[in-house]
């Protein structure tokens, strides 16, 4: 049986309350992200997250669930985490201007001392 990802949150509370509305509906599904959530207390935000995946052939039903219970928004019903650039730019770029202004200390007290 296939599953698929309907629901991914960093808040525990939200989590386990969709997962009861599942269990009353008596929903087939697989949570993930439980263990490092309690093992880091963090919302296992170090994953992918909290997250709930349905057999294929309950999604509509699980859609409809997750709309009613309000928790239905730009995070959630996500069917890959999306992976970003890290910003370092802007770091390195302050990093190397700091750099040649030590530089350039250096060579002025070095031409300066009149050796």
């Amino acid at each position: 049986m296939k599953y698929i990802d309907v629901f991914r949150t960093s808040d525990r509370n939200e989590h386990s309350i969709i997962k009861n509305l599942f269990d009353d509906e008596q929903l087939d599904y697989r949570s993930y992200g439980e263990a490092t959530d309690n093992a880091t207390n963090i919302g296992a935000l170090g994953n992918d997250g909290l997250r709930i995946e349905v057999a294929e052939s309950d999604r509509e039903k699980a859609t409809e669930i997750i709309k009613r219970s309000g928790f239905l928004g730009q995070s959630h019903n996500i069917s890959k985490p999306k992976r970003t650039k890290p910003q370092v730019g802007k770091w390195v770029f302050v990093l190397l201007a700091a750099l040649v202004v030590l530089i350039a200390i250096i060579f002025f007290v070095w031409f300066m001392s009149g050796n």
